[in-house]
């Protein structure tokens, strides 16, 4: 196994394109070769190791951008999109007539017409530097994208059919094989199926025999993990030794193993694979979220967690989660209240954290975070519904029945309204369908499109308030098993292990045990289901049958956490069985795994955020500052490109109005601007008195050191960017915003400051 190595970055010369890309009116920040090179990767790319063993030879002198353009093929094979783009930008630096570098650019951008199409139009312009084999190449990504209006799935095929032309003419090209593959497993989630998974994985088979090392393995897995997991075993087991430095090829052998129900070897997948995330983040100054998979990978993890009956891991992986830094997301992008945190880390995470209290019956550390804790209802990521769904489980299990009432009675007033209103909606509309004369088929069908829209959020109430109404009658002080059976025949969205359990508790043994069965049945390998049908069965005097069960659970339950109150509350159990203490066995090992390095060597477990860089600057007082003098209090770092940038100036005077806010929640705000001193006096040529017009400090860094040790800076081009960063009393870069637009959500932000610090909300 390889390890990693911490290598230096190398500026390189600013990269050199198509005349007819240049403009006269740069806006500050922007690319001077185009608004494709405005977003993606403007830092520069280093070697890392481990990236996958392909090669394809391209028409350049340098070997130094051939190692490179090899690196950012294996980026490409394992999804690293973003940091393959960062690759071939890198190969553009070196030889900027290295056509195949902009052809990488156009295939990490795949998903994304506007930026390939551009690309690989850069690509095209440099066809007389390549021989006839990249030709090939560029020649069919381009037909691709010459026409991006045509029908998709029109243009894949053409697009399979070019690689199928290039694999024909070169047969001995791995390459052209494994991007074919590749392609045709891409377009099969497209809506073009393959027809024979049989004979696309005779072409995967083909690759691997002559390289049983290429990331190829990566399809594999694609291709047969919807169809028939355990042919790509193989395949699980080899695909991350074959890019080693790369996340997803760890994550992606977790899917074979979840499908497999081998929840042990899928979560060391996943745990590798946030390792080996975690170590390039910290490494490269980079936000865990901009991580393509990274939360979804995590919260694939703590599922599998909760599988194998590891309580304690869970709640700290999910924990950490939620402490992640967040992106600046919204849905309409001038209005800081749409903040959208679908796909995020502290979304996966709060999810995560509740599922697992619920699970393990964890009552009151969950009504600890739902009140007063990480868990609080948001509408977005914890809906209202849910909070006083899972807040009313709580309260009734916990013997606070009065507590549990209240949100039973929460749902019942939303249910009550959400009815008002399909009726209102329903009569307005057959009122109208009567004033327009429609017949008695028209009016019907009018009523059912207006009732259409509140029908699943009326079931979805339903069955909550079914669900409290268990609880409440099974808790009540005289327990009204008729009333909780009335409502568990009707009961839909809850875990058959529960529903089974709920059933016991209501008196029905023998629902109990059947649902008990099907739950194992259907959860295979999970530690939560055997442990209710254990009890379900002892309970029901079923000792037989609840000793084959618990015997089948000591192997699963081989790595739980021992002192869970689930798992020590079977010990009697076991003791009336004859089963010795401690019950819980090690399973045989599998023998069918790949090379597995320990996982300290991959990475750290948890993400930590990186030192920020020490610097001293001087302001528009000629005060010399230093970081540390600076972060006696928790600081914001606005990097600014000087007063000539307008947008820059905006975004200054939207901080200005929050900055007692700021101030107020223990965090101070200080400017850093590209201007010299004798500039930023400048500035305040047209204010009062010729004062700072802003609350806040301005320094210069008209050398640029600090805004390049801060990563503020387009490595290929030697111009600074916009940056924002919130740097703590330990100098850590706790959250940062790099982009070639300056950053303008003061009031997310401060949210957001308060969050990742742990500081006191009302004194803001």
């Amino acid at each position: 196994m390889k390890h990693f190595a911490t290598l230096l970055l190398v500026f390189l010369t600013p990269l050199t394109l198509s005349a007819e890309n240049e403009s006269t009116e740069i806006a500050p920040g922007h690319s001077s070769h185009g608004e494709v090179f405005n977003e993606g990767p403007r830092q520069s790319a280093v070697l890392i190791p481990g990236t996958g063993e392909v090669t394809l030879k391209v028409s350049t002198e340098s070997g130094e951008a051939q190692t490179f353009f090899n690196q950012g093929l294996g980026q490409l094979h394992g999804f690293w999109d973003f940091e393959a783009e960062r690759t071939f930008r890198q190969v553009a630096a070196i030889d900027p007539d290295c056509a195949m570098a902009y052809w990488g650019m156009a295939m990490a951008n795949f998903k994304n017409d506007s930026r390939g199409k551009e690309f690989i139009e850069e690509a095209v312009a440099r066809k007389e530097h390549c021989n006839e084999f990249e030709k090939l190449w560029i020649d069919g990504l381009a037909a691709y994208y010459k026409d991006t209006k045509l029908d998709l799935k029109k243009r894949l095929r053409e697009f399979v059919r070019s690689l199928e032309k290039i694999a024909t003419a070169y047969p001995d090209e791995i390459e052209a094989q494994a991007f074919l593959l590749k392609q045709i497993y891409y377009n099969n989630g497209k809506g073009l199926t393959i027809p024979s998974h049989y004979a696309v994985n005779l072409l995967a088979e083909k690759i691997l025999s002559k390289a049983p090392n290429h990331p190829a393995n990566h399809y594999q897995i694609h291709l047969w993990d919807k169809e028939d997991a355990a042919k790509a075993l193989t395949a699980a087991a080899n695909c991350g030794p074959a890019a080693p430095g790369i996340a997803h090829m760890w994550h992606m052998p977790g899917h074979i193993y979840s499908k497999l129900k081998r929840y042990d070897d899928a979560a060391w997948q996943q745990e590798a694979s946030a390792r080996v995330d975690h170590a390039h983040m910290i490494r490269y100054q980079i936000i865990p979220d901009r991580i393509h998979n990274f939360a979804h990978n995590n919260e694939w993890l703590i599922r599998n967690l909760n599988s194998l009956g590891k309580y304690d891991r869970s709640v700290e992986l999910a924990a950490n989660m939620i402490s992640l830094p967040r992106l600046a997301k919204f849905k309409k992008k001038e209005d800081e209240s749409t903040y959208d945190p679908n796909g995020s880390s502290w979304n996966y995470g709060r999810q995560r954290l509740r599922d697992t209290f619920i699970r393990f019956e964890q009552w009151d550390d969950y009504i600890f975070e739902a009140e007063k804790g990480t868990l609080k209802p948001d509408g977005k990521s914890i809906s209202d519904n849910d909070h006083d769904r899972f807040l009313g489980i709580a309260k009734f299990e916990t013997g606070d029945l009065a507590g549990g009432a209240k949100h039973l009675e929460a749902i019942n007033e939303r249910l009550a309204l959400k009815k008002k209103e399909r009726d209102e909606a329903v009569a307005k509309a057959e009122t109208k369908a009567k004033e327009d004369r429609k017949d008695e088929k028209g009016i019907t069908g009018a009523k059912t499109a207006a009732e259409k829209p509140f029908k699943s959020k009326i079931e979805t109430l339903e069955d909550i308030q079914r669900e409290l109404t268990v609880y409440s009658a099974l808790t009540a002080e005289k327990p009204d098993a008729a009333l909780a059976k009335e409502n568990l025949e009707k009961l839909k969205n809850v875990a058959k292990h529960r529903h089974a359990t709920l059933w016991q508790r209501a008196g029905d043994n023998e629902k109990a045990i059947k649902l008990a069965g099907e739950a194992v049945s259907s959860a295979k390998n999970e530690v939560l289901p055997l442990v209710a049908q254990v009890k379900i069965l002892h309970n029901a005097g079923e000792k037989e049958k609840a000793t084959a069960a618990f015997e089948t659970l000591r192997t699963v339950a081989h790595g739980a956490d021992s002192e869970i109150p689930l798992i020590t509350s079977l010990n009697p159990i076991a003791t009336d069985l004859g089963i010795a203490l401690p019950w819980q066995k090690q399973p045989a090992a599998a023998d069918d795994l790949g090379e597995r390095p320990p996982l300290d060597t991959l990475g750290p477990f948890r993400w930590s955020p990186p030192k920020a860089t020490p610097f001293r600057l001087t302001n528009a007082d000629h005060v010399n500052s230093s970081l540390e003098s600076l972060t006696a209090r928790p600081v914001l770092l606005i990097f600014y490109l000087g007063r000539g940038c307008t947008h820059c100036m905006e975004q200054l005077n939207a901080f200005a109005p929050v900055y007692q806010k700021y101030k107020d929640a223990g965090i101070d705000i200080v400017a850093i601007s590209t201007d010299s001193v004798a500039g930023l006096e400048k500035t305040f040529q047209n204010a009062d008195e010729g004062k700072n017009p802003f609350p806040f400090p301005l320094y210069s860094d008209e050398s640029l050191h600090t805004f390049k040790d801060y990563r503020a800076y387009d490595d290929f081009e030697k111009t600074p960017l916009h940056g924002t960063f919130l740097i703590d009393t330990s100098q850590h870069i706790r959250w940062q915003n790099i982009s070639f637009e300056p950053f303008i959500y003061p009031n997310w932000m401060l949210e957001e400051s308060i969050r990742l610090l742990g500081l006191d909300k009302t004194k803001s």
